[in-house]
């Protein structure tokens, strides 16, 4: 399967195989990305939001949105044409099947990025509205087909099991809302009738949402202080409560602000079966309590995004990552939608200390950004040290396997994870999983030292030894 031929840029760097190693978890890679250019909009200095040079950068990060995620979902596509039976291997591994949902928040971001540039144009209105419903199709394929799927099929789980990771099957739902939230304001001045279903959706999505993750924020925070810390692959989905809570947050803000608008001008009430307009003292009062509503469960959500950022972030200072990996951008999104919800609220209450708040956790998002961009850069897309899918070797025939490995050697001599754990499994006999009853397995030392390789071949393909409990454990839980 390898494209043997010089080593230049456009046959040295074997797509063919890149693709075969590609996985859902790099949609992240959009969500970080359309994040920063939601927090440089919405930046709470000057007070009206971020200024003209910000916009012209986030404008740019935008395109750079649409960019990547038009091309990881033609990888996708291409990967799961070709080898139909690797749609069957991510649906089957939970929870790395979780990273799934990040294609309908990665979409979202796109939506979100139509009306904060664009918004002065009614056809953009109706193209933001329209892709809002293909995110709501994928986000209830994932949040309701994926759900269903992993509890029909799935294998027992113990509680140490359970990870951040967990939480990407019901985050699409509160994004798609939080995206419905930010369409309101531009649809109720094209079509109040549409802005009123996009709010009624919105909302049913949000509720939905808030109550899935919750109840899995209640195990996830029982696994914690019950069992020791994740393997170091899984760290930093710790921060991966952020986003729920931060795009939560933000949501029900947007969306109490456009009824208590919506209540003003139309003179409706629910109380109402054949109006006329209710007085406007009452109208007025009816209005600022949603308004006050809004800000009082984004304060709410907020207290709580706090304490998982602070557990996070002891998590990561107290076991010290040793290498890089995609999974690290789950920093970006969860801590910017964070972000993003203080720097609207501090802006809707005019209050300095919120804005300098969002300020400092917005340049941080920034810094955090630049940073799994370089890295992604130089191990992912020049040297292929980042496209690695564990336990490939098992889903594919030797012939598939084989041709994987010589074109890759044909080319710039550099091999992915991938690859050296499918050439380490051959030099060595006698390297056999043993299931247990339970439905776990263990290893001897050679394969548990093959299955770390494959897990850090998201990194940079370095090998290191990690006990053999964690790194079964880690494989389970997702390749990020």
């Amino acid at each position: 399967m390898g494209v043997a031929g010089p080593k230049s840029w456009v046959t040295g760097w074997h797509w063919r195989e890149r693709i075969l190693n590609f996985e859902p978890s790099w949609f992240t890679i959009c969500m970080g990305t359309g994040v920063v250019q939601q927090m440089l909009v919405n930046f709470p200095y000057p007070i009206g939001g971020g200024t003209w040079w910000m916009r012209n950068l986030a404008y740019c990060f935008w395109i750079l949105d649409i960019v990547l995620f038009g091309l990881f979902a033609a990888m996708l596509a291409v990967r799961y044409i070709s080898h139909p039976e690797l749609l069957k291997k991510n649906l089957m591994e939970f929870p790395a099947c979780s990273y799934l949902g990040a294609i309908p928040i990665a979409l979202d971001t796109v939506i979100v990025g139509i009306v904060s540039f664009y918004d002065y144009r009614t056809s953009a209105r109706w193209v933001a509205f329209a892709f809002y419903w293909v995110a709501v199709a994928l986000t209830l394929l994932v949040s309701f087909g994926l759900l269903t799927l992993q509890t029909l099929s799935q294998k027992q789980h113990s509680i140490s099991d359970v990870a951040g990771l967990w939480l990407m099957t019901s985050v699409p739902l509160i994004v798609t809302a939080a995206a419905g939230s930010t369409l309101l304001p531009y649809l109720g001045a094209t079509s109040q009738r549409a802005a009123v279903v996009v709010l009624v959706v919105s909302f049913l999505l949000w509720s939905l949402g808030m109550c899935q993750v919750h109840l899995i924020l209640a195990v996830y925070f029982w696994r914690l202080i019950s069992h020791k810390l994740p393997a170091q692959q899984l760290l930093a989905s710790g921060f991966l409560p952020l986003a729920p809570l931060g795009q939560g947050a933000y949501a029900i803000q947007q969306m109490s602000i456009f009824l208590a608008n919506y209540l003003k001008s139309s003179g409706y009430a629910p109380t109402q079966s054949q109006p006329p307009p209710l007085p406007q003292p009452i109208l007025l009062a009816t209005a600022e309590a949603m308004h006050w509503l809004g800000i009082l469960l984004n304060l709410f959500l907020l207290a709580h995004a706090s304490f998982w950022l602070v557990q996070a972030v002891a998590s990561v200072a107290y076991s010290r990552p040793k290498s890089f990996n995609i999974g690290m951008w789950s920093f970006t999104f969860p801590w910017g939608s964070y972000a993003n919800a203080w720097s609207f609220l501090g802006r809707d209450l005019r209050n300095s200390g919120m804005r300098g708040w969002a300020a400092t956790n917005i340049v941080i998002v920034i810094l955090i950004w630049l940073l799994c961009a370089g890295m992604t850069s130089w191990l992912g897309f020049w040297k292929g040290s980042l496209f690695s899918a564990p336990g490939l070797e098992e889903w594919l025939d030797e012939k598939e396997q084989d041709g994987q490995g010589d074109g890759h050697e044909n080319g710039t001599g550099h091999e992915n994870g991938a690859t050296k754990k499918r050439k380490k499994g051959a030099q060595g006999k006698g390297n056999e999983k043993k299931h247990n009853a339970d439905g776990t397995y263990t290893m001897d030392a050679s394969r548990v030292s093959d299955v770390e390789n494959g897990m850090s071949g998201h990194a940079n393909g370095n090998d290191r030894q990690v006990d053999g409990e964690d790194s079964i454990r880690a494989r389970r839980n997702g390749n990020g």
